[in-house]
């Protein structure tokens, strides 16, 4: 796909610096993956963001303003209407979206639709908003998101399995998964919508999601900035002058980058609205 005008193509460790200076590490790493896939690709307009959350990822992957983003948290949509990323920013469900028919050239959602629990309507609409031919993008967990994590990971290999997999459904339960399917298994519910994948890939392998597991308690203490402040990170260019930060920015370059295949603990989908859907 040729690159649009409106997209950022740059590496991971661009897309690091940046995050990191906003939201704490557990989420620079899977969205510094996340961004270096999605501004690979060409996002026609009219553009819908389907979970835009606080606008916080379309801002670093898109050099002009989306057209429309939907979110189901009132609080997430006024935080992207500061942004000012959006045109139009709507609070609504993915399961009823408040467009008409083949409204969008392109739709992009980002870790949203594992949180929603009726998927196939959810795709089903997606399909209906889109264009003939257009291109939806989307990122995903797999299933082997749970077990990849260090506190599911580590008790396995000591022989306590049993408490690997408690740990990887609490996480799985406080992150509101209902969906983690292995490669397959989201190929045939994407295309049960009319959604034909025209390319994939994995990212965040085994070790690459131990440290993202890891790194939620390393940036607990951003979940009281962000309750008292309204903002993760106090002091934004942290990353450019406190030395752990610097050292963890250039170490997991690698690990965003990486591509584990199907072995991956993520998903990056991007797909074809079907003709006659």
């Amino acid at each position: 796909m040729v690159q649009s005008q409106t997209s950022i193509q740059r590496g991971a460790a661009h897309f690091l610096e940046r995050h990191l200076r906003e939201v704490p590490l557990h989420r620079a790493i899977i969205r510094s993956a996340e961004a270096r896939l999605v501004s690979t690709v060409a996002l026609p307009r009219p553009l819908l963001d389907v979970g835009c959350g606080d606008g916080h990822f379309t801002d670093m992957v898109r050099d002009g303003p989306v057209d429309a983003g939907i979110d189901l948290s009132r609080e997430a949509a006024r935080e992207a209407a500061c942004r000012g990323v959006y045109r139009c920013l709507a609070v609504a469900s993915a399961t009823c979206l408040p467009f008409s028919d083949q409204s969008f050239a392109s739709v992009m959602s980002n870790c949203a639709l594992e949180h929603i629990p009726d998927l196939s309507r959810a795709l089903h609409e997606i399909a209906r908003v889109l264009q003939p031919g257009g291109t939806f993008v989307c990122t995903v967990p797999s299933h082997n998101f749970a077990r990849y994590l260090a506190g599911a990971s580590l008790p396995r290999a000591v022989g306590l399995a049993a408490l690997g997999h408690a740990y990887g459904a609490w996480f799985n339960r406080l992150s509101a998964h209902y969906h983690t399917y292995d490669l397959d298994g989201w190929r045939t519910r994407l295309a049960a919508a009319g959604l034909e994948v025209v390319r994939w890939r994995g990212y965040l392998g085994p070790t690459a999601m131990k440290v993202f597991d890891l790194s939620h308690y390393y940036g607990a203490p951003t979940l009281l900035t962000k309750r008292l402040t309204g903002r993760w990170v106090l002091l934004p260019d942290k990353a450019r002058w406190w030395p752990p930060e610097r050292w963890l920015a250039r170490w997991l370059v690698r690990y965003c980058e990486e591509d584990p295949g199907r072995n991956a603990a993520y998903y990056f989908f991007v797909c074809r609205r079907a003709s006659g859907v």
